[in-house]
């Protein structure tokens, strides 16, 4: 019946590959559909067969069929009938026709009303085979496409509660602080300057740790900021020089008590560039936070302004030989909440090695960074040490 086909010699295909996929066979001569049980049998599929158009759609009507192969001339119901119930009534099912050469008229119509493909008779294994195989390719294209539609409408849902969750914590947050702030400014006028050493120590932990919540909240409504920095930016004309300079001299003392080297080089030119000086001095600040935080006793941090003339930009950035970042962990530095040390050992500390904070610092430099158009790029080698750079347009 099949002329073309050598069941001994054809490669088998795996049966593990899709065992999940249903194929349904159309076909009127008990003969023939014998023939297509025993060929995808072999190439590792269990099929169920009708006997004609009428019988195959009561059956679709009771199981899911992925892939349905129809001959095209058939009694009762012919093969472009069922074709067109199928395609009304099954929109997931794919139909593959079989046709004769003289009827290839009739295939051609098939493809237009919606048919995957057609096979000729007599029949080949091997264009069966590779048929078959594309069918598949494009059934598993669409769960893939079904399955990320499907995890990207999660992962909305999940992000609007988060930034629900933060605004209304951060809201909640501001007044209390607010309060308990305002209370101990009171308290602090009232208390003498001869007070014990001991009440001294109090108060300026007290004092320390309100600030520390504060900039803490000050970051948690910055992050809800984060797709919108654009619209917030006030830009002028900022001399990069001066701006390393102000983020050096309020870091430094951090770096002498941590006993790390703290070094800064300018570029001879002093370029300008257009920026947000309150965003952008954050966004360095907070890079060099971070390698303070990741870089151990004895190390180096190195602030470094450059200007290329020749592309008339401005790269700013931040070298530290701290402990680096693993390679697969890169790209993900820059997500919310994220950190790369072990959550079950955080701490919270601004200058203490490996110390914690939120996880929104980086985050928040890079949105700030490319709300100015400009780009942040990361260097990095695990054990040896890490550069951030920043590179923005210098003004002429």
């Amino acid at each position: 019946m099949f002329p073309e086909t050598k069941i001994q010699t054809a490669p088998k295909e795996d049966p593990k590959a899709e065992k999940k996929l249903n194929i349904l066979v159309i076909e009127d001569e008990p003969e023939v559909r014998e023939s297509y049980i025993d060929m995808f049998n072999f190439l590792g599929y269990q099929v169920d067969v009708a006997e004609n158009g009428m019988t195959g759609l009561e059956k679709l009507k009771k199981k899911t069929y992925h892939i349905v192969f129809t001959d095209l001339n058939m009694p009762v119901m012919d093969g472009l009938q069922t074709l067109r119930l199928i395609k009304k009534n099954y929109t997931e099912t794919e139909v593959i026709v079989i046709t004769g050469f003289a009827t290839i008229e009739n295939a051609i119509k098939a493809m237009k009303q919606g048919a995957f493909d057609y096979i000729t008779k007599p029949v080949s294994f091997e264009h069966v085979r590779i048929v078959l195989n594309r069918c598949i390719q494009t059934i598993n294209a669409r769960r893939e496409n079904k399955q990320l539609r499907d995890l990207n409408v999660k992962l909305r849902e999940l992000n609007e509660i988060k930034n629900k969750f933060i605004t209304i914590t951060n809201h909640e947050l501001r007044t209390p602080l607010a309060v308990l702030k305002g209370y101990f400014d009171l308290m602090e006028m009232d208390i003498n300057d001869d007070r014990p050493e001991n009440i001294k120590e109090y108060v300026s932990v007290i004092r320390s740790t309100i600030d520390e919540m504060t900039e803490m909240i000050e970051n948690m409504h910055d992050l809800t900021l984060l797709t919108n920095y654009a619209g917030h930016l006030k830009k002028e004309s900022v001399k990069i020089n001066n701006l390393v300079l102000r983020v050096y001299k309020k870091m430094k003392s951090l770096f002498t008590l941590r006993k790390i080297n703290f070094a800064y080089k300018l570029e001879l030119e002093d370029p300008v560039v257009l920026v947000d000086p309150h965003k952008m001095e954050k966004a360095v600040t907070e890079l060099v936070q971070n390698a303070l935080k990741f870089t151990k006793e004895g190390g180096k941090v190195l602030i470094r302004a450059k200007l290329d003339k020749r592309k008339n930009q401005v790269y700013l950035s931040v070298e530290d030989t701290g402990i680096g970042i693993p390679h697969d962990k890169i790209n993900l530095i820059f997500e919310p909440f994220y950190e790369v040390q072990n959550e079950l050992h955080h701490f919270t500390s601004k200058i203490e090695f490996m110390g914690g904070g939120i996880g929104v610092g980086l985050s928040m430099t890079k949105e700030i960074v490319e709300a100015h158009d400009a780009e942040l790029i990361v260097e990095s080698n695990p054990g040896k040490g890490s550069i951030f750079t920043i590179i923005m347009s210098a003004q002429s």
